[in-house]
This record gives structure tokens, sequence and C-alpha cells, in this order.
């Protein structure tokens, strides 16, 4: 045991030479750790600039021994000293005292303070710049290649997008402006005859109404006066007179229809071709003509009878008085074969208005409304199909009825005065959502998503190609990973825009806010990015890869030959690095070289050279021929800590132990002990000092101060006493049963410790003051098995609220220069009802407890 200051009855450590391995600590944060390496490869793998060289350090220590300096001044009155007297302990001792100095006298050859680490860290970075510029112009070629592709992808998209989406909103705001043409004439019409809503009958409705239809992309357009439940007996009156003007639409309608049929089969089959015509217009033709020569005028003799009321559509019952108002269909285009139903048809109860109050709000929005995108049922194919068999899309049945299709409302007024207008009606028309995205890209456009939801929560999704559109699903399918890529349009906000002061002409209808806000969003896919394409970025990158690979090829070489020089000299530079980390504390090293740097910087840079003949220190750097200059220049590294607890922690027994067992079995135990008492100490922050034979020092409150040092301490102090009883029980199983026997005996004392490093040879963190002493009294006048401490350490545990830990001891305790003194056992496991008993005889603290 080394001796713990001057004064010391039984001398058995010594104050002036405390050390530490700082490197191993953390004071930031509490550390668990169930296995702590050798102290030397510890300090490598913490400290950052000496890490990469670890494998250096594991040459140096190839069996895991620490080198570890022996202080000078050995206690011949302690009988634990013995622990080092074994013949093969003291030469295992000189041999890796022998080690290190060799080691140290090797490395003190090449280190120049930090110079040595400096070229160090410029090989590394060389050779990482060497790296980074390869990456870096590889990884630049290739994203330049690859985000000229991606260019080229995003441009191609975003013009066929924005092709698209203006497309489809002129195509809808053209719908709009064609029914609202329709419908303006209708008002004028009106005005121009006197005539008054909705006792109105449109002439040549038929030829008017096909126009716009195919101007306007629909299937059907049909007149719907306004009529409520005041005037519904008159306008059925009306209607009752007026129902021939369908004849007259049907066979105008069928004539056109006859022309057109006739005019494009001639272009196909030629013209004198049988194929031409359809004999199932022509049957039509005939059977509306046979009709028209009766001389009764009430149609119902073919036997589909005529509804003399308004009638619901989905019932064909006659609509109840008291229901209105009502859309009851007037004039429609194209007729339907049936052109009876064509009159008095409430359309505000069609199905294709179901779950809208159609006529309510028209009337009171004035606006536009289109209803939500329906799927044709199969039960309605055969009533769809002979729609789509009199319209503009009769040459493709079958796409039309495989795809959604919404209907509009487009209210027509009495007058054209904004403020005073009232609703005279309806424009029935429908909407094919297919028909706005065919025929709009060119053919290089490929795999374009586009998604229409509506204000209905619908959302359906069409896949085009060119000038073909597919019809999806009624769900959005578009890929997300190009969701930042989306370009939208929201067509009532576009109507709305039109209908701004800068377009005063403009006078159509605006789209209702949320019946019928229909949102388009497109999206390219992969088989859109594949045109754009290449494998250019790889070739690209291969042909720079190959020229940086000759270039890496000629460092290669020769930071192999450098290297096979600086491997020696980063071995003795790690090695030099772990022996500093062992001995100063982080802060302290950063203070040491601090002032090593202030000197350095004084010298002139050409008068350095290495001291080869110097054998001790780490600093062996010398001016010109002076040689004397071992100690770092700069102020005293010294501090004062104000409130600390110190711990001396004895094995008990170790002597008379250890003289019967071989020096492996000796560090063995030792080795087991000391390791599991540096991991609580890492668990519970507290700061190793250093190990002296078989004597633990450590300290809580510095460098870092801890407002509860003393119960850090004392749960410190029991959690060793309870390993203790673990390790010698297993170690007890090969070393022996007399193992079982060996016990901590534990003191500690609380209050300010002045600590620091005094340069020069060897120079260490120590610790010193009254408090150090008085803890190495605490120690070797306590018992083994037991955790012994003073009234200032008791005094900080009650004013930690821990008073059911003190146990007074019943004798006063002789220090040398302290008299006698009350200590206390202290008991993690003591009750409060004890407490009251055993501490009875404490005198009050000077601070209250917490």
């Amino acid at each position: 045991m080394m001796e713990s200051a001057p004064d010391s009855t039984k001398e058995t450590h010594s104050p002036a030479a405390h050390r530490v391995n700082f490197a191993d600590m953390d004071f930031s944060e509490t550390v668990d750790v169930d296995d702590m390496p050798n102290v030397v490869t510890a300090a490598v793998k913490r400290d950052d600039a000496l890490a990469p060289h670890l494998d250096l350090m594991e040459e140096a220590a190839p069996n895991g021994e620490r080198i570890e300096t022996v202080p000078d001044d050995e206690d011949s009155d302690n009988d634990d000293s013995e622990s080092h007297g074994g013949t093969e302990s003291r030469m295992s001792s000189v041999r890796l005292e022998s080690q290190q100095k060799r080691l140290r006298k090797e490395t003190a050859k090449n280190l120049a303070s930090k110079e040595n680490k400096a070229v160090w860290m410029l090989r590394i970075l060389v050779m990482g710049l060497l790296l980074a510029v390869t990456v870096v112009v590889l990884a630049g070629v290739y994203i330049f290649a690859s985000q000229s592709e991606e260019h080229d992808f995003e441009d191609g998209f975003n013009i066929h997008a924005s092709q698209l989406t203006e497309s489809f909103r002129n195509a809808v705001e053209r719908k709009l402006v064609a029914i609202g043409t329709m419908g303006n004439g209708m008002t004028s019409y009106a005005q121009a005859t006197g005539a008054e809503f909705p006792f109105v009958t449109i002439p040549d409705f038929a030829v008017r109404a096909s126009d716009i239809r195919v101007l306007a992309d629909a299937l059907i357009m049909v007149w719907c006066p306004f009529v409520t439940d005041q005037n519904r007996l008159k306008w059925e009156e009306y209607a009752f007179m007026n129902r021939f003007q369908v004849n007259k639409d049907f066979a105008q309608d069928n004539t056109y229809r006859q022309e057109q049929d006739d005019y494009f089969d001639s272009l196909v089959y030629g013209p004198n071709s049988t194929m031409a015509g359809h004999d199932g217009d022509n049957r039509r033709n005939r059977g509306l003509q046979e009709q028209e020569e009766e001389e009764d005028p009430n149609m119902l003799k073919d036997g589909t009878g005529y509804h003399l009321r308004i009638w619901h559509p989905m019932t064909d019952e006659v609509e109840p008085n008291g229901t209105g108002p009502f859309l009851p269909g007037f004039q429609r285009s194209p007729v339907n074969f049936r052109v009876q139903n064509a009159i008095n048809t409430n359309y505000a109860n069609a199905r294709v208005f179901q779950g809208i109050d159609i006529a309510g709000s028209l009337l009171d929005s004035h606006q536009v409304i289109i209803n939500r995108a329906q799927m044709i049922q199969p039960k309605f194919y055969k009533a769809m199909t002979a729609n789509l068999q009199i319209s503009q899309y009769r040459e493709k049945i079958d796409t039309y009825l495989q795809d959604p299709l919404s209907f509009l409302a487009y209210p027509v007024f009495d007058s054209f005065n904004t403020t005073t207008r009232k609703l005279a009606g309806a424009l029935i028309s429908n909407l094919y959502w297919r028909v706005y995205f065919q025929n709009v890209l060119p053919p290089n456009a490929h795999g374009i998503i586009a998604v229409l939801s509506n204000s209905y929560n619908q959302t359906f999704s069409y896949h085009i190609d060119g000038g073909n559109a597919t019809y999806l699903g009624d769900k959005d399918l578009h890929d997300p990973r190009y969701n930042e890529m989306e370009v939208s349009v929201d067509v009532s906000s576009y109507v709305r825009e039109r209908s701004s002061p800068e377009t005063r002409a403009y006078r159509t209808v605006p789209l209702h806010d949320t019946m019928g806000r229909y949102t388009l969003r497109v999206y390219p896919t992969d088989s859109t990015k594949e045109a754009y394409t290449t494998n250019k970025p790889a070739v690209y990158t291969a042909v720079v890869a190959c020229i940086f690979a000759v270039t890496a090829l000629v460092f290669v070489l020769f930071d192999t030959w450098v290297e096979k020089r600086q491997r020696v000299v980063m071995k003795r530079a790690v090695e030099s690095g772990a022996i500093v980390n062992e001995l100063f504390p982080e802060e302290i090293q950063h203070r040491m070289y601090e002032g090593d740097q202030d000197t350095n910087n004084k010298m002139p840079r050409s008068s350095w050279k290495v001291n080869t003949e110097q054998e001790h220190g780490l600093q062996a750097v010398t001016v010109g021929e002076d040689k004397t200059n071992l100690v770092p220049s700069g102020g005293q590294i010294a501090d004062e800590y104000k409130n600390c607890t110190v711990i001396f922690s004895d094995l008990a027994g170790f002597t008379a132990w250890s003289s019967s067992r071989s020096p492996s079995e000796v560090f063995e135990l030792l080795e087991t002990i000391y390791k599991a008492i540096d991991n609580i100490a890492l668990r519970r922050k507290v700061f190793k000092v250093e190990t002296i034979g078989d004597c633990w020092l450590g300290v809580c409150g510095l460098p870092h101060p801890n407002p509860k040092h003393a119960l850090v301490m004392a749960r410190f102090a029991d959690d060793c006493q309870k390993k203790m009883q673990e390790l010698v029980v297993s170690l007890s199983r090969h070393l022996g049963a007399d193992t079982e026997t060996l016990k901590l005996r534990i003191g500690m004392h609380s209050g300010s410790v002045t600590a620091g490093v005094l340069r020069g040879q060897k120079s260490r963190f120590q610790l010193f003051g009254d408090t150090v002493n008085t803890a190495s009294r605490m120690e070797s006048n306590g018992q083994p098995g037991r955790i012994h401490a003073s009234k200032t350490t008791a005094d900080e545990l009650i004013a930690s609220g821990k008073r059911s830990w003190l146990k007074a001891r019943e004798d006063k305790v002789v220090a040398k220069g302290k008299g006698e003194l009350q200590t206390y056992w202290i008991e993690l496991g003591l009750d409060t009802k004890s407490c009251h008993t055993t501490v009875s005889s404490l005198d009050t603290p000077t601070r209250d407890s917490s």
C-alpha cells in the first residue's frame, strides 16, 4: 500500500500520488457497462483521434495487460503491500515497466507535440480528399446526365400535362359556352316574340340543338321549362296543344342523321354501295310519316301512350299536386323513337339527378349544376344503346357504354338583366368524360394518368397514350412516387375567373361551388419516364471512373510506401496517447496541451529538433541545444473543488490470502474485483482516481460538481459491498474456499479537495487536502465488510433525507492529528425506526434536509 498522507497513523495512501484514467469516464451521462476492456484499449477507443489505430495498440499489449506506472513510494508498515511481494509478480511488473520505458523512448524520438497528429490527419485528409473528389466527380457526372434526362422527362411531362389540362378546361368551357348560347337564344326568342315562359316552343329545336350537341360533345339536350304548382294546369294544356313539335323535331333529326350516314358510308364503301343507309332509320321514318297522316291528334293509337300530365320517370305515375316545382321535358335532341315519352317527363325526379334537388338548387343558385359521375348499369344498356344509335357516338356504342358520364342542368332565364332575371327553365345535357381526354396529346405521350375528382367525393382515373384514353376505375390509380409532379386544374375556378371584370363579354353561367365542382389532376408513370431514359449516364460515369482509377492506383502505390514508414510512428503515437489518457482527465489534458502549444508557438519552427537522448517525460522537444525544458510552460494546473466525497476501499485479508497464491491468481482476483468496481463507478458517476495495490481510491464531485456527492458515494459503496459478496463466492470455486473470507473495508469523508497536476517527470493527476487524509483514516479505522463514514459525510446524507442509512459507531475513533471522532456506519438496509435510535446522538446538521 502507498502512503496516504504525511500525518496518517497507518499511512496507507499517498495523496501526492493519486492518478486516474479519465478517458474511461463519461460524466455527461450514466453508463451501464457489462464488460470493460483493458484500460489502454478503452482509452484508445474513446479517443477519436486515435481510434483508427486500435490495432497498433493491441499489438503493443497482445495479452490485454495494462501497462501501469507503479507509485514510487511503498508503505512497508502496511501488510497489504505484500501483495506485490511475490517473485513472479515483481518480475512481471519489471517486464511491463521495461516495455513501457522502451516504447516511450522510441516514441519520444518522433513525437513533437501535436505535429505528428497533424501529419497523420493530413495523410487521411489527402486520401479522403482523393476519394471524395472521385466520388463527387463520378456522382456529379452521373447525376448531371441523369438530371438532364430527368429534366427532359419533367419538361416533356409538364408540356403534355399542360396540354391536357388546358384542353380539358377549354372543353368544359366550350361546352358551357355552347349550351349557354342555346339558352341565350331561347331567351332572345321569347323576348322577341313576346312569349312568356314556360309557354315557349323553340322552332327547329332539333336542328339548333344538333349543332350544339356536337360542339359541346354531348349525347342529348333536353329543354325543360320551369313549371310551378300554380301554372301546372296551364302548362299541361299548352304541352298537349303543342305536342306535335316532337314529331317535327324527330323528322328533322332523322333526316339529318340519314344524310350523314349515307355520306360517310359512301366514303367507306363507295357512292354506289348498297350498304349506304340504315334500314332501321328508314323504318322509323316510315312509321313517323304514317303517324302524321292520322287525323287523330292524341297519338294514342301506336300503343306507347302519351302523358297528358307531368309524370314521374321512375314510377311512371303522375306527379301529385303540390310537389312542384317541376322540370318537364318538352323539346329534345335527338328524339328517341318513343317520341311520346319526350313530353312531360319530370327531370327534377329523373334517375340521373337522384339525390339532388335539381329544381330547387337551380332556383336558388342560378348556377350550372353537374351531378355525380355514373356508370351505366347493365339493365339500362338497351335504353342507352337506343340513345347512342341516334347520336353522334353511334359508331362507337360499346366504348361509351363502359365509360362514366355526368348530367348537367344549365339554367335558362327570362331576361338578360342579371339583377332581375328569373329562372325560366333548364337545358339538360350530359358529359362523357373520356371525350375530353381523347385526341389531345401527341403520339409520343405515353402513360399519362388523369385523375378526375368532384365535390361528391368521387374519384376516377384514365390512362392516356397519345390520342387514346382508357377508363381505369373509380379510384385514384396514380403512382404516389410522382405526387410532386402533379399538374391540376379546377374547372369551377377557371369558369369563375373567366367571369372576371377583365372578360365582361363572357356571359357563361358559373358552375355551382358544391354541386358539380370537378378537379383534374395529371401524373406521369414509369412508362412516361422510360421514354426519356437512356444508358448515357452510366456510359459517361464509366469513362470518368476509369480515369480516376488510374490516378487512385498511383496514389495507393505512393501511400503504401509512406505507410511503411508512418506505421511505426503512429504505433508510438497511439501508445503515448493511451498513456496520456490514462494519467490525466480530459480537462487537464486540454490545459496541458494549450500550455505546450503556447510554448511551441514562441519557438522558431526551424530550430525544432527531436531529443533522442531523453528517456522520461511526455514532452521531449527541445529548442536548439536546450535539453532542460522538460516541463511545459504556463500557469499551474490545479483547482479547488469545495464539495466532494472521497472514498478509500481496501481489500481486507488480501495479504494473507495472496501469500499462498500464484501471481496469475492474485491478478485474476484483483482484475475481477477492480473491473466490477470500475463498472459500478461508471454507472454511479464516481470518478476513479487510482488503485494502489489492493486499495481503490475514488471521488465524487469532481471534475464535474455534483450536489449529491455523498448520496451517490454511499450508494456506490453499498453496490461495491454487494458485488464483492457475489464475486468472492464465484471466485472461490477455483481460487480456493478461503477466498470467501475476503471483504471490502470502505471509508469515506466529505469536504473540499484540491486536484491538479504536478508537471515534470511522470506527471499525474493527484488529490490533495485534509479531506483525502480523513477519508484514509475512515478506511483504516473501519471494519471489513462495512462502510465507515465521517460526521461530515453523515451530515450530507441527512441533508439529503437519508438519516435512515446511518448508524452511529459506539466507540470513538482516534485519528492522528484529529483526536477522537464520532463516526458512522452506512447501512442502506436500516429501517426508519432503528435510525431514530442509532442516530439520536448525531448533532443537528447545519442545513435542512431535502
